[in-house]
């Protein structure tokens, strides 16, 4: 049984609240994990965009190297979509090591020649971070 407010389904309410982000800001990003709750979030924000005629939809994902397979495979599938503006970022970042005592960071996309990636880049992705010239 869908969940109501007042007279709408939460699903009616999702893309009246991602309609008035397009209506209120001309330029819209999605940030995408793969992750169920950002793929959720992806399908409505692609369910309006093509409504209001604003395909391609920009989408980000952060890639911090060490991630699953198959979250990249599904990650591949996405960005690829003609219906995408891939913002796909494979660019050497720090991030606290939770996993380690003895090492307190992990270097994703670490450009040390010594150190061997986890996995290719994909063609499609930024390589080199915008910020730093």
């Amino acid at each position: 049984m869908p969940t109501y407010y007042g007279n709408k389904t939460v699903f009616e309410m999702s893309l009246e609240r991602i309609e008035y982000l397009f209506d209120e800001f001309e330029n819209i990003s999605v940030n995408f994990s793969g992750g169920k709750d950002s793929t959720v979030t992806l399908n409505l924000a692609l369910m309006v965009a093509e409504k209001k005629g604003r395909l391609p939809l920009k989408v980000m994902f952060i890639d911090q190297e060490a991630e699953w397979d198959c979250t990249i495979d599904y990650m591949k599938q996405v960005m690829h979509d003609p219906r995408i503006e891939p913002y796909w970022f494979q660019i050497p970042f720090r991030i606290f090591n939770a996993t380690c005592s003895d090492e307190p960071w992990l270097n994703a996309w670490d450009v040390n020649p010594k150190i061997t990636w986890i996995r290719e880049k994909d063609p499609i992705s930024i390589h080199k971070n915008p910020t730093q010239t």
